[in-house]
């Protein structure tokens, strides 16, 4: 009886670690190298002060989603790695379905009402195995599946699709 109780002492304390240590695994660190990405707004667990910052690192450190799509912008279809959006927003603790997308040149668009769980909208920062240059509409850019669900290849989409994307803010 007496070994029961120890044992069961013993367990529960190694649930409580793996609980303790589960909290501190869901945070993202904060950057140590260039941040390409500000979050703000509707969040539980930012990295920096009441805010996201995301370095080139940290958003590898996230669940990687690829996928090969023609868009309105090249001439062929691209292979972009990247993170899904809803990953992302799960990984800082936010539930927003509101979100405006902020490009370097301070193009801004507000995205609603888009089905961030059926659609793998990501946000890329690979092209063709490369990292998205300035030059090349990135280090960020926001894109989706155009050639897997046609149904997304509109002119609101296209305004969606966020390149060069620096801030988010989160509603």
């Amino acid at each position: 009886m007496r070994y029961l109780a120890s044992l069961s002492a013993s367990v529960l304390c190694i649930i409580l670690s793996f609980s303790v240590q589960g909290v501190h695994a869901d945070n993202l660190p904060a950057p140590s190298g260039k941040v390409l990405l500000t979050i703000t707004g509707n969040m539980t667990l930012p990295n920096v002060g009441n805010e996201v910052h995301l370095d080139i690192a940290t958003l590898e450190s996230l669940p990687t989603t690829e996928f090969v799509t023609s868009s309105p912008w090249h001439e062929s279809a691209e292979r972009y790695t990247g993170v899904r959006l809803n990953d992302l927003l799960s990984a800082i603790g936010s539930s927003s379905r509101e979100i405006v997308a902020i490009g370097l040149d301070d193009y801004r668009f507000t995205i609603t009402d888009l089905d961030l769980e059926h659609y793998p909208v990501m946000i890329a920062y690979r092209q063709n195995d490369s990292y998205i240059s300035v030059r090349s509409l990135g280090p960020l850019r926001i894109m989706m599946p155009f050639d897997e669900y046609p149904e997304l290849l509109t002119p609101l989409n296209e305004s969606r699709s966020v390149w060069q994307l620096v801030k988010m803010e989160l509603h």
